[in-house]
């Protein structure tokens, strides 16, 4: 008997893509053997953090990186080494921030719907949402630098008209000394982004390290221009230990620990996420998403079905991924997610804008077979009255 089944947990169809709450993504054999390979053995682990670091920042041929315990511990490390500036004194004080440069700009694009924001405040920032409904300028986001600011963050999505580009904010923070830290936690694919927002110039750039690369979803990755402010979080890391007035201190990231085992999970799962055709991936992802519209629309004649087409601006992470999309009314969408998640096996699909929608990016073809035939099931049983 295995160990879910000990534990009377079931396995899921995930069709809804790399969520935290479906368990991230799958790990590799390659991945799960670099684990294995350190499971048994001691390290010294602020050596291993360090030298994972330099491994990293060389294999992808950017200056920094540093691997966290996931992409919400990198945002609040960053936003840490962003008010205290490897300061040790102010490092020691966090939360508590008054009278330190402690706000955090953020387009208000980027705050609707988006629960992360709360992030900042975790270390003592103070979120400067900038802009209105209407839109945001230049302008508005070089007005709202003040002396209290302690850096952008830049929530990364499509630019969707009345956004500032990340291009353009990395321009007017520059132009006062001001960094910028990039949330990138879900914007792969394509591969070309592990890499894009380094180069555009961004300070520090945050992945989520549970999702396409495929390491354990408790990993994440900083990469960094900003060699200072990388430091900075690393100082304020698990295996950090400094003498503040002679006391051994501690700092905000002890809680946010991370094994030896996940450490060479994320660097054995990049290195194979480097090597992967992404394009043969893709491929085959549409390929599915194909079958499946096609064996519906086969059945279903009047089915108002179709791969969903991303829009500039889509939240539902990465746009690349193709998902097939069932338009019907809100109340039949509720009721065949419903139904769905009650079978056996349990299928996970999620809503897109009241849509039921069925995600390629975590499927396998056997997966896709079973995931048609209990929509053929569901919808057989009730059929969308539109």
């Amino acid at each position: 008997m295995g160990v879910l089944d000990r534990l009377g947990v079931r396995k899921v169809i995930n069709a809804c893509g790399t969520l935290t709450m479906l368990g991230s993504n799958r790990v590799s054999l390659r991945v799960v053997e670099a684990m294995r390979e350190v499971a048994g053995s001691f390290v010294d682990m602020n050596e291993l953090l360090i030298k994972s670091g330099e491994y990293i920042a060389k294999l992808l041929n950017v200056p920094g990186a540093l691997v966290t315990n996931g992409a919400g511990a990198g945002l609040v490390l960053a936003i840490a080494a962003a008010i205290t500036g490897g300061d040790v004194d102010k490092m020691s004080r966090l939360p508590f921030t008054d009278g330190l440069r402690n706000e955090v700009i953020v387009q208000y694009p980027h705050t609707v719907g988006n629960p992360y924001t709360y992030f900042i405040n975790i270390p003592g920032g103070k979120v400067r949402i900038v802009g209105s409904p209407s839109g945001v300028s230049d302008d508005d986001v070089r007005s709202a630098i003040n002396e209290n600011t302690a850096a952008i963050l830049h929530f990364q999505y499509e630019p969707e008209e009345g956004e500032v580009p990340l291009s353009r904010v990395i321009d007017i923070a520059h132009e006062r000394n001001i960094p910028v830290i990039v949330d990138a936690a879900a914007e792969l694919p394509p591969l070309i982004n592990l890499t894009r927002f380094i180069k555009m110039g961004a300070d520090l750039v945050v992945f989520s390290g549970g999702k396409d690369i495929g390491a354990p979803g408790d990993t994440g990755l900083i990469l960094a221009n900003n060699l200072k402010l990388l430091e900075a979080c690393r100082l304020m890391s698990p295996f950090s230990y400094i003498n503040v007035n002679g006391r051994t201190r501690v700092f905000i990231g002890r809680v946010m620990k991370i094994s030896k085992e996940d450490i060479v999970a994320l660097v054995a799962a990049l290195e194979e996420y480097i090597s992967v055709n992404h394009e043969e991936r893709l491929s085959l992802m549409n390929k599915m998403a194909d079958e499946v519209i096609s064996e519906l629309t086969s059945l279903f004649p009047s089915l108002r079905v179709g791969k969903r087409i991303n829009h500039e601006g889509e939240r539902i992470r990465p746009v690349t991924v193709p998902k097939v999309e069932i338009k019907l009314p809100k109340s039949y969408t509720e009721l065949y997610i419903k139904l769905l998640r009650e079978g056996d096996p349990p299928v996970y699909a999620c809503e897109c804008d009241g849509n039921l929608c069925i995600n390629m990016h975590t499927l396998s073809q056997e997966e896709v077979n079973i995931v048609v035939n209990k929509l053929k099931e569901v919808i057989s049983r009730y059929p969308p009255n539109h």
